[in-house]
């Protein structure tokens, strides 16, 4: 019987044999996974964090720090390298992974450096060291993300299909010069899917969020990624030997029984927000033409979201050089403004944490949100205090999650 041991007080053995202890949303959430008795159970062969806490911490994304030398300190960052057309890297695979478990060579560790570009902006370098292989291979790029805070998933969960379907013009119909399109994520032998979790909008539901990052970033198998060797690649021969049998009958280290209880637990962070009084200048400026204030939810109710959920081409300044299913380097899903994550130490904005505060986020803005990044840079102090405090407040208007130990 496949098992996965969890780092306790004393090792917890989750799974369905004699004595199996069931475990909430929120113990697997905060617990820290191991690789198990057998090389082909629980955590890696390579990875990047060993629970779900280190990345959310309480619910929350990554937490990045700059020095004053420059240096880059975070927790929840993380590596994307990729060719052009999403593919990765032939020996490393789409994710650098920085850690491995015993007798496999981890990946390699990216340095991250902060660039001061000009007007106040930052971006952020990344320098791999890589510990094993060849080295990056020519043609690929690298582009760093930071784990999404996960405080306004269940509201995402609760927009209809529809509605989502309604706001998009991916032909800019109208002409306001905006053309947010619907992320389609093709599912062999079924019909495509559409994607509204993460940046790019790589994820349809919460389950397959939650399945996605437990194996790329932990190397923990579900149904959908039962591959036990994890993101290890053919060419990554110790990782391969260290994964053991990759039987299609190998039982999984998260059934849909624990996926499920993981996702619940994941759209149970999110309570009810207290919203700000909305100032005309969002409106003005043009922001709530993406950033949609309220949207349809499944059962004929609404949602304050402040997002529409679509792909939009954001400029040159922020592209991810690498695309992720049908969405283009430049484009990203729009971030719903609504949450707690306002409120936690360490947060920053934008998909890699370049920007530290939310004037910075606006003025990163191209592409189709050009015009509402002009708009903010003609105000005047006072109004663009106004209007990155009600973004802020948008971001602060949940109660944050109980922090216990």
């Amino acid at each position: 019987m496949k098992r996965i041991v969890i780092a306790m007080c004393a090792a917890v053995v989750l799974g369905s044999g004699a004595g199996a202890q069931e475990m909430t949303g929120e113990q697997m959430f905060r617990q820290n996974w191991t690789s198990a008795e057998t090389t082909s159970d629980g955590l890696g062969p390579i990875f990047n964090e060993a629970s779900c806490h280190a990345c959310h911490w309480f619910g929350g994304g990554a937490r990045v720090r700059v020095r004053p030398d420059g240096e880059v300190a975070g927790a929840g960052v993380l590596l994307r390298h990729t060719f052009v057309d999403g593919k990765g890297d032939p020996h490393y695979g789409v994710q650098l992974q920085n850690k491995a478990v015993d007798g496999v060579e981890p990946e390699g560790v990216a340095d991250l450096t902060a660039l001061q570009v000009g007007d106040g902006l930052t971006r952020f370098l990344a320098s791999v060291r890589f510990a094993s292989g060849p080295g990056r291979t020519a043609g690929i790029t690298m582009s760093l993300r930071a784990a999404p805070a996960l405080d306004s998933t269940a509201l995402i969960a609760q927009v209809s299909a529809a509605a989502i379907v309604r706001g998009a013009d991916s032909q800019d119909k109208n002409g306001d010069g905006i053309s947010g399109r619907i992320h389609l994520l093709q599912v062999p032998g079924k019909r495509p899917k559409i994607g509204r979790f993460n940046w790019k909008a790589t994820a349809a539901r919460v389950e397959d969020q939650v399945a996605n990052a437990l194996w790329f970033d932990m190397g923990l198998t579900s149904p959908t990624h039962p591959a036990p060797q994890g993101e290890c690649t053919s060419r990554q021969h110790d990782c391969l030997e260290a994964s053991g049998s990759q039987s299609p009958d190998l039982a999984v280290d998260f059934d849909g029984t624990k996926i499920a209880t993981l996702a619940d637990h994941v759209r149970s962070l999110a309570m009810a927000p207290k919203l700000p009084e909305q100032p005309q200048s969002f409106v003005d400026a043009g922001c709530s033409a993406c950033h949609t204030p309220y949207m349809e939810t499944t059962d004929g109710g609404s949602v304050a979201l402040y997002s529409n959920l679509l792909l939009h081409d954001m400029g040159d300044g922020l592209t991810s050089y690498g695309g992720e299913g049908s969405a283009s380097p430049t484009e990203w899903r729009t971030t719903p403004l609504v949450g707690f994550r306002g409120q936690l130490s360490d947060h920053r904005y934008l998909h890699d944490g370049r920007a530290a505060n939310i004037d910075e986020a606006i003025r990163w803005h191209g592409g189709e949100a050009q015009q509402a990044r002009d708009a903010y840079i003609a105000m005047s102090a006072a109004e663009k205090l106004k209007l990155t405090s009600f973004v802020l407040a948008l971001m602060s208007s949940m109660p944050v999650p109980p922090q216990g130990d």
